[in-house]
């Protein structure tokens, strides 16, 4: 099983819109996918309805990571054939991470490699143990993708999203997590913002950004409403077309 972290410490740059539309076009495409909600907002929790259910039953991220549950215990399967959800909720945010081990999600996922081809993990906007987790079950042959708004802040959360990485893959002595830059909420067409930041990343990150951007719609918003990836709730708009050719370019990186 491949693992695919979305990860960037700059918030609103479409880490869970990537998340749940990677995950419904590889389910689209006859992978047994497992979306892993590691954001106490719960974002692709809500993106499928599942917040309150998995409330309820007890079955989340927090049994995952604390509870050593095995993802077959806690897995959710969606109206979307072929994906399955692991859901995140609000407590989250209030468990010890001192007593979070770095590679149990690592772990976690081995154990559950015969029953997935992939495994994409929605991260939270911070610098806990939780990105820690995410990272080290991408090193081994999966990748981290970084979201990216091409606005004045593009540089702060790239740039600690990959020291990051680097960090802590030299503390426990790891391989970097190969990474790939993803450009989102691009407009229609080009303005000044936009070059400018694309001449940024260019500069510091050649080599390390997709070709494929994602653009800016409102078909991604009213999907969300009704709990539907755009993919699927506007399959011919331009996003949904991106990230069907993201997807691509995704299982390139991975072969």
């Amino acid at each position: 099983m491949k693992t695919i972290a979305i990860s960037n410490y700059k918030g609103g740059v479409g880490k869970t819109t990537t998340a749940v539309n990677l995950a419904s076009v590889f389910a689209s495409k006859g992978r047994r996918v497992l979306l892993v909600d590691l954001d106490p907002q719960a974002s692709a929790t809500d993106y499928f309805g599942l917040y309150g259910q998995a409330e309820e039953e007890g079955r989340s991220a927090i049994e995952l990571l604390y509870g050593h549950a095995p993802v077959a215990d806690l897995a959710f399967e969606t109206d979307v054939e072929g994906l399955s959800v692991i859901p995140s909720i609000i407590d989250l945010v209030d468990q010890n991470e001192l007593l979070l081990h770095e590679q149990t999600l690592k772990f976690a996922l081995a154990d559950a490699a015969g029953d997935y081809d992939l495994a994409i993990i929605d991260c939270s906007p911070v610098m806990k143990r939780l990105a820690v987790n995410a990272y080290i079950a991408a090193s081994a042959g999966g990748m981290v993708v970084i979201p990216v708004k091409l606005d004045g802040s593009v540089m702060r959360g790239t740039a600690l999203t990959v020291n990051a990485m680097r960090r802590v893959s030299d503390a426990l002595r790891l391989p970097t997590p190969n990474f790939r830059i993803l450009r989102t909420c691009v407009p229609g067409r080009q303005t000044r913002s936009n070059a400018t930041g694309t001449e940024i990343l260019d500069r510091f990150f050649a080599g390390r950004q997709f070709e494929t951007s994602i653009h800016s719609s409102t078909k991604v918003g009213e999907g969300s409403w009704v709990w539907k990836p755009v993919v699927d709730y506007a399959p011919s708009s331009r996003p949904a077309q991106d990230y069907l050719a993201l997807a691509e370019e995704v299982d390139r990186e991975l072969s």
